[in-house]
């Protein structure tokens, strides 16, 4: 590893070992995970706004290979140990002017994609970090699906540049197929960030590890619930405080019935599983989640407070 990698393993290290030992008072500010790679004084703008994004189509695929592009445990190794997914540095599929992770970044918006931090396989001993692209534009990988590029590329953005585990056909299908969908929308740089956001990505999930259970494919669908409780951790971010205790508790509890239901070893089984967890998450928390949504952390006046 460069001296660059082993600062900034070391760096994330001690975040992680915060984060984990805080003792959990009502008083205490909101740790918000983005905010790892947040350049300073973009906090407010970053988690209150996103890049809006429009997509050309809106199938099972294209769902499925958008929840898994905002799962860390798809790219694994430090940055999965990070919380970095493919969202992180590009939101909604669009860019992410404000990322910057020291011995990664040069400035915000840029990032060094062959330093061994992320994996020894791709790191060049060179900082050299370049713009995180926009993926509604076209870029230097052809899109074509019988071409197949995209998904070569990606496939060795993960498992290459990253060091994460070898996706399947059926991940490289899906998420190939968000990026060829990513689109801007005409005079609408930016959209508020809503609950909205993080139940339809809870909803995606549900709906990718079905699709990967009908395709046989397991480990797919692990990673599409992953990528549910990876969602249900952001949610909890925002409904800080002592009135929203219970809430917490419900979050944290409804992660590990999923994680449970990760570890079920009939696909059948697991697809029943899935389908019992969603409909009592949208009659039942979610509801409870969105009546209280003015005064968790998406409301823009209590987020402001909090950040003080």
């Amino acid at each position: 590893m460069d001296r660059g990698g082993a600062f900034i393993g070391k760096l994330i290290a001690i975040a992680a070992l915060l984060f984990a030992t805080a003792a959990p008072r009502g008083d205490a500010p909101p740790a918000f995970e983005q905010l790892r790679w947040t350049a300073p004084g973009a906090a407010r703008t970053l988690l209150s706004e996103q890049p809006a994004t429009c997509l050309a189509a809106n199938n099972d695929m294209v769902r499925s290979g958008r929840a898994l592009f905002g799962t860390p445990t798809l790219l694994g190794g430090q940055a999965a140990k990070a919380g970095l997914s493919c969202a992180s540095c590009h939101i909604n599929g669009r860019d992410n002017p404000h990322f910057l992770l020291a011995g990664v970044s040069a400035a915000p918006g840029t990032a060094d994609v062959t330093n061994s931090f992320f994996s020894a396989a791709r790191g060049n001993g060179l900082f050299d970090p370049v713009l995180i692209p926009d993926l509604a534009r076209p870029g230097k990988v052809a899109r074509d699906p019988e071409a197949r590029a995209l998904e070569a590329f990606i496939r060795n953005l993960i498992v290459e540049e990253f060091g994460g585990q070898e996706p399947t056909p059926a991940m490289l299908a899906a998420l190939a197929a968000y990026v060829r969908a990513v689109r801007s929308c005409p005079g609408e740089p930016t959209v508020a960030r809503r609950l909205g956001d993080q139940l339809a990505a809870i909803a995606d999930g549900a709906a990718g590890a079905q699709l990967m259970i009908g395709r046989g494919d397991r480990q797919g669908a692990r990673l599409s619930i992953a990528a549910m409780r990876h969602q249900l951790g952001l949610v909890a971010e925002r409904y800080a405080g002592p009135g929203f205790a219970r809430d917490r508790a419900a979050l944290l509890a409804g992660s590990r019935q999923l994680q449970a239901i990760g570890d079920i070893a009939d696909v059948g089984q697991m697809r029943l599983a899935i389908d019992r967890w969603t409909l009592g998450f949208e009659t039942g928390l979610a509801q409870r989640l969105r009546r209280a949504e003015a005064r968790s952390l998406y409301d823009p006046t209590h987020l402001d407070r909090a950040l003080r």
